[in-house]
């Protein structure tokens, strides 16, 4: 006689699951780039080390959390530089688009029932002028983190700020 994972004995045969959800990966907590096999064919939202924001379909993935994404989307959104909110957005089809692991900051699932309920609020501009506003804002806020960085020198303390963290 044979002990299955719950204690029960069986006639001889060894049972390897339970049921049918322990077949099922995702029903498995990983903490490494595994818990991402319930995610592949899904569409997905990747916020860039760079700042952008990239909305695709998880197509592939490997252990440094590379990832290949299809009929991809970028989008950028425009604050108002007075309050800091959300205004406006513009929008690009990039298409299949890879992704180095070490360039990812976050990524979660979407609703695709829900995906475009947020833009509703937002006024869509030319995806080139949202550019233009990310640029500038980008060169904003390395000039005044130089400044702060020249400010603490002075002090004779130390400011840790590379530019390259964007999001």
């Amino acid at each position: 006689m044979s002990h299955n994972k719950s204690g029960d004995t069986t006639s001889g045969k060894s049972l390897v699951s339970n049921g049918e959800a322990d077949l099922y990966l995702d029903q498995y907590n990983f903490t490494t780039t595994a818990a991402l096999v319930g995610s592949v064919d899904r569409k997905i939202f990747v916020l860039l080390r760079d700042g952008r924001n990239l909305f695709g379909v998880l197509r592939t993935y490997d252990q440094f959390a590379n990832l290949t994404l299809e009929d991809t989307t970028e989008i950028i959104y425009v604050e108002d530089e007075k309050t800091g909110e959300i205004v406006q957005y513009g929008e690009a089809e990039i298409g299949t688009y890879m992704i180095r692991g070490e360039n990812v900051v976050y990524l979660g699932e979407l609703d695709i029932d829900k995906e475009d309920k947020p833009l509703e609020r937002y006024e869509k501009i030319p995806f080139e002028q949202a550019q233009q506003f990310l640029e500038s804002n980008n060169k904003r806020l390395l000039i005044e983190n130089q400044r702060k960085k020249d400010f603490y020198i002075q002090k004779g303390l130390t400011y840790e700020y590379h530019g390259n963290g964007l999001y």
